[in-house]
Order: structure tokens, then sequence, then C-alpha cells
């Protein structure tokens, strides 16, 4: 089932059997981002089309009538949505999952590494190794690659600079 944001492929392309970029994994990342967020809308708006509404009485002291078909026709267009996304983020995912696992990041095949000790056919692990690397996708390599922490630590020397500064500052005498 192809879902409305899925992008046609010329038939003439060569690149249908080559991996994606960094940039492409990346894009569709966030376009999967950005399907969640719908997921949480349809969710809300049959939920929305469920519950009884929290208006105040009218003049004559009734609440105002809604009509049940079209609570269950916004209901049933809702679920509908959602099942549709549900589909396409569930589609998108394990294309990412298959490009992790082509890249050697994350290895899901039967034949990975069992527990010691345990019983029973082998199974698949994404249990950090303790040195900070899940599979061979090493975490610390990915924060130290963000922006983020470095954001968070020279706004924190800022303001240390800035305690300092006032605390010496008050302390300064002119002449």
């Amino acid at each position: 089932m192809d879902s409305p944001k899925d992008v046609q492929m010329d038939d003439g392309n060569s690149r249908v059997h080559e991996p994606f970029t960094v940039e492409e994994n990346i894009h569709q990342l966030n376009a999967i981002d950005k399907s969640i967020v719908d997921l949480m809308n349809h969710t809300a708006t049959a939920l929305n089309a469920l519950t009884i509404p929290i208006n105040s009485p009218d003049s004559q002291g009734t609440l105002p009538q809604q009509d049940p078909s079209a609570k269950k026709a916004a209901f049933r267009g809702a679920t509908d949505s959602f099942l549709d996304m549900l589909h396409a983020v569930d589609v998108k995912m394990k294309r990412q999952i298959m490009a992790l696992e082509e890249a050697g990041i994350v290895n899901l095949s039967a034949g990975a590494k069992q527990e010691p000790g345990s019983s029973g056919p082998k199974s698949a692990s994404l249990k950090p190794n303790g040195m900070g690397a899940v599979g061979n996708l090493d975490v610390g390599w990915l924060n130290s690659h963000g922006s983020r922490v470095e954001r968070d630590m020279e706004a924190e020397l800022w303001a240390d600079a800035r305690k300092f500064l006032e605390k010496e500052g008050s302390n300064i005498k002119l002449e």
C-alpha cells in the first residue's frame, strides 16, 4: 500500500539497488518523526470524537446535542488515517533498521552472540557492551559529534564567567 508521502522512483533509474546516503537516511528519519506527530494528531482527533465535550450549558440549562453519525464518521476517518500512517511508519522504520544492519552498526541476525549461561536458540541483542557501544555504534562518538553538548557547555562557561565578573566587579573600587 503506497503512502501519500512516498516518493515515486523513475523506472529508468539505475540507483534501485544502491544504499541510501547518510543525508537521505537523515531526511527519511525526519519524515518518520513528522509522521509520528501526525499519528498523535490522528489519535487526538479520534479520542475527541468519542468524548463528550465540556461545554457550559446554554441559557436553558441543557448541553448542546451532537450528531452521533458525525462523531462516528470523524472517529472512523481518524482511525483510518491513523492506521494508514502507522503502516507507513512501520515500513519506513524497517527500512532504517535494514540500513543500520547493512552498515554493520547493529547485528540482528539469528547468529548473533547469546547471553552467557542461557540456553535455547540464539537471539539478536542490542544491549550495550559496557564500553559505551551498542553493536558497532559508539554512543560516546555520537555524543561528541553532536552540537548540543558543545552548546550546553559553552552556555555553562558563559554563565560562570558572568558570575565571576559580577562578583569581581562588585569588589573593584574605582579611584
